[in-house]
């Protein structure tokens, strides 16, 4: 997977969902994006089916998101931790799995997301992946459209109570996706 997306920026491997005895991986590197998902060979043995989303070269760019905890200003409604922000996007049309997880992270890294198919782009698919509890979690996702990919990762803490004393540290990614 290195040698097809360079060296790597971000990357997250687990047990797939449909076989929890063969692994799945996802490497963000600063030439493409690849997943590898197992499969079957030609003789019906296990196998591995690698994608890969080519970017165009020095295309990708990141952005630092940081929330800290803010003190409740008297007569504003409180947000519980879990459910989206007010957003400064329209709507895109995400799997619930992953429209779940953006609502926990801040709206500033939401937008980041979701720019580029709020603003054209056909989302070809997306993943996500994190670790932790209620109180803490570390979190790496991404949509990949036709011309962009976005990803995210990082760390929040703070998470099980209002949403007013979460704090995150985020790093947002966007390339542009070379012609496939």
């Amino acid at each position: 997977m290195v040698a097809r997306v360079g060296p790597v920026v971000e990357w997250w491997a687990d047990c797939d969902h449909t076989d929890v005895q063969r692994p799945y991986a996802v490497v963000l590197g600063v030439r493409g994006l690849a997943v590898a998902r197992p499969t079957v060979n030609d003789r019906g043995g296990p196998a591995q089916l690698v994608t890969v989303v080519p970017f165009v070269p020095s295309s990708l760019r990141h952005a630092v998101v940081v929330q800290k905890p803010t003190r409740l200003v008297a007569g504003r409604p409180e947000l519980t931790a879990g459910h989206p922000a007010p957003s400064a996007v329209g709507e895109v049309l995400l799997p619930r799995r992953m429209r779940d997880l953006l609502g926990n992270l801040p709206a500033e890294a939401q937008a980041r997301l979701q720019w580029p198919f709020v603003n054209g782009d056909v989302l070809d698919g997306s993943d996500r992946y994190y670790c932790g509890g209620s109180h803490e979690l570390d979190v790496w996702a991404y949509l990949a459209g036709r011309r962009w990919v976005t990803f995210v990762s990082g760390h929040g803490v703070g998470l099980a109570g209002p949403a007013h004393r979460a704090s995150w540290r985020l790093i947002c990614r966007q390339a542009e996706v070379a012609g496939r």
